[in-house]
């Protein structure tokens, strides 16, 4: 087990975290080299980027976590280029942890918490209607993909694979026949 400094701007020293395994001594020293240039510069792109926010001490360890556990520093030639595109995967993947889904009603007379007056019911009845017929407009493979997610409750993973599209291609048919729903129902 080898340690990695962890920054910390508040005590003025780092601090020491576990990692697992590693190549060498070489690569220890290395590590520490990397991380005492580069992690207080980190800090502060992390802190102007997110004002502030306290867990950026905690990304500037994930990143080094990163870079610790994978390839042996010995390999490369520019760590401090493979240490940037840990960073940018790092926020790629910290945004679409915190990417927020849409909250969708369900309009089937079923979901209605109260019962309605019969005015209620034929508003719901022609919401419904309203709705499946801008469903019935979508292009046939973004309905496909839409009704096989929200009616079936079918995975976007799932989905790609039945109809051999990446999941990307699959998360843009949502999206798309979400947009275009949004834009019909706002027509009236």
């Amino acid at each position: 087990m080898r340690a990695l400094p962890r920054h910390n701007q508040r005590a003025g020293k780092p601090m020491l975290d576990r990692i697992g395994p590693r190549d060498s001594e070489e690569d220890r020293l290395r590590l520490e080299v990397i991380y005492r240039e580069q992690a207080p510069r980190i800090s502060r792109y992390l802190r102007s980027r997110f004002k502030g926010a306290e867990d950026c001490d905690d990304m500037v360890q994930d990143v080094f976590t990163k870079l610790a556990g994978g390839r042996s520093l010995r390999e490369l030639d520019n760590p401090e280029a493979y240490l940037k595109r840990i960073l940018r995967n790092f926020l790629i993947d910290r945004k679409r942890r915190l990417r927020v889904k849409p909250q969708l009603v369900d309009v089937d007379e079923e979901a209605l918490p109260v019962r309605a007056d019969q005015g209620d019911r034929l508003e719901v009845m022609q919401m419904q209607q309203r709705y499946r017929a801008i469903v019935d407009l979508l292009p046939p493979r973004t309905r496909q993909v839409f009704l096989l997610h929200r009616a079936q409750e079918v995975s976007v993973k799932d989905i790609a694979a039945q109809l051999e599209i990446s999941t990307r291609t699959v998360e843009w048919h949502l999206s798309e026949a979400i947009g275009r729903i949004a834009r019909e129902l706002e027509r009236e």
